[in-house]
């Protein structure tokens, strides 16, 4: 498991959480003060990247396949060399060609770097080296959000995002010489006679695999939980900071991630020991109540405190049985393609929740946790019928 390709695939997680993770954190309260706009305004200026992403993911799962994981685990770096460009503009049309970027180039990376993670490490080991993988972007992010709470707290944001620059433009450079290239399984590369665009998408396959059942249930596992994942980006940290500012908006979001690093360590080893079905259904019930939590304690710092981070803990765990999921659902030429699928299921959740949370915490702060519950109940329903299967 202790490969050079893991490791620094790990390492390059890390820096990109570091990047990304307090961008994430902090856009919905950069859109309230800076730029003096609604949370709405937020949620619809990154709607668009975020379904550019779930597409581009399943163009980056056909290319791990078939061209290599590197190459495309390369490309989505990219996309955090340009993100803190964000921070250093308060032009609309600038920060959305900046996010449609990063958008795009995401699905690459979560399509290479998860395909590479399946590819390097045996699947006795996959649940601890899952947890691993996620637990360096989390930890990325939290470290990530504490700097950029202080950063912009003591300076401005313009400064964070150029440090932001340079730091992902450094990882571009190493990641390009030291991550080692893998060996290719897919026996498909005489399918470039197709045409680029067809060649790129391939969606005769994608159309295969999401006529299965189990993986109908696993796209409705990536759905229904991001639903919840989207509301609570956007809400979480532009409730914090109406209560207490931007630099405890910047220490929540560190002490989530910080939180969820220790819950995907123990689910991690917890798959390898009893498999991931039952890890996936208890979590989708815990992080189910937390929501209705939120609710109806949104009012109270430490509520929301509380709630949030244990939801993102509850969250994380059910995100690092995933590939677990996919690696027993395809086939070994096929495991990009299954990456792709699913990540196209969580940006579109995500979108979803984004989008409908910016417009209805217009009519109550409410309504938005609420229905996020309900998507997880389903969710809850999707993963008691994958623990009870035998399939």
């Amino acid at each position: 498991m202790w490969s050079r390709g893991f490791i620094l695939l790990c390492a390059i997680v890390f820096v990109v959480g570091l990047v990304t993770g307090p961008v994430q954190m902090l856009f919905p309260v950069y859109a309230e003060t800076i730029l003096e706009e609604t949370a709405l305004f937020a949620a619809l200026l990154r709607a668009l990247p975020i379904g550019l992403g779930g597409i581009s993911a399943l163009i980056g799962g056909t290319l791990c396949d078939r061209f290599g994981r590197k190459p495309t685990i390369l490309i989505g770096v990219t996309g955090a060399i340009v993100i803190g460009a964000l921070f250093t503009t308060e032009t609309p049309l600038f920060i959305w060609g900046i996010l449609c970027y990063e958008g795009i180039a995401s699905g690459f990376k979560t399509a290479g770097g998860q395909t590479y993670l399946i590819s390097v490490v045996p699947s006795n080991r996959l649940g601890l080296a899952t947890g691993l993988y996620f637990i360096n972007m989390t930890v990325g992010g939290a470290v990530g959000s504490a700097i950029a709470g202080e950063v912009i707290d003591r300076i401005d944001y313009r400064v964070f995002g150029i440090g932001a620059i340079v730091l992902s433009g450094l990882l571009f450079v190493g990641a390009c010489l030291f991550l080692p290239r893998l060996m290719q399984r897919s026996s498909n590369r005489q399918q470039g006679q197709g045409g680029i665009w067809k060649s790129a998408l391939n969606i005769d396959a994608y159309l295969n695999l999401s006529r299965r059942r189990n993986m109908q249930m696993l796209i409705g596992l990536r759905v229904f939980p991001t639903y919840y994942w989207g509301s609570v980006n956007l809400l979480m940290p532009i409730l914090i900071a109406r209560i207490a500012g931007v630099k405890a908006t910047g220490y929540y979001g560190a002490v989530s991630l910080l939180f969820a690093f220790g819950c995907q360590l123990a689910v991690g080893r917890i798959c390898d020991r009893i498999g991931h079905r039952t890890p996936a259904l208890v979590a989708n019930a815990i992080v189910t109540l937390l929501a209705f939590g939120v609710a109806f304690f949104h009012d109270s710092l430490i509520a929301l405190e509380v709630f949030g981070v244990l939801g993102a803990g509850a969250a994380w765990s059910l995100s690092t049985t995933i590939p677990r999921f996919i690696n027993e659902f395809t086939e070994p030429h096929e495991k990009g393609h299954g990456v792709g699928l699913t990540h196209l299921a969580w940006s579109t959740g995500f979108l979803l929740g984004y989008v409908a949370s910016g417009y209805l915490i217009n009519i109550s702060v409410q309504v938005p946790f609420i229905v996020a519950g309900i998507s997880l109940i389903l969710s809850t329903g999707v993963a008691y019928r994958l623990w009870s299967s035998n399939d």
